[in-house]
């Protein structure tokens, strides 16, 4: 799994959005769908997630 950092702008407002998922497509699927309102979705960073 990857996390996807995203900066998402609502009505002038930045918030700072974490999702998990396979690949880019499907992480801004998500938060697209998280968050509909969002006027702007920017990626920001991904990290690898390891498993211990």
């Amino acid at each position: 799994m990857i996390r996807y950092h995203f900066t998402i702008t609502i009505h002038g407002v930045r918030a700072n959005v974490n999702v998990n998922a396979r690949n880019p497509q499907s992480a801004y699927g998500k938060v697209k769908r998280l968050n509909p309102m969002a006027e702007r979705i920017h990626l920001v960073r991904s990290e690898k997630i390891s498993n211990y």
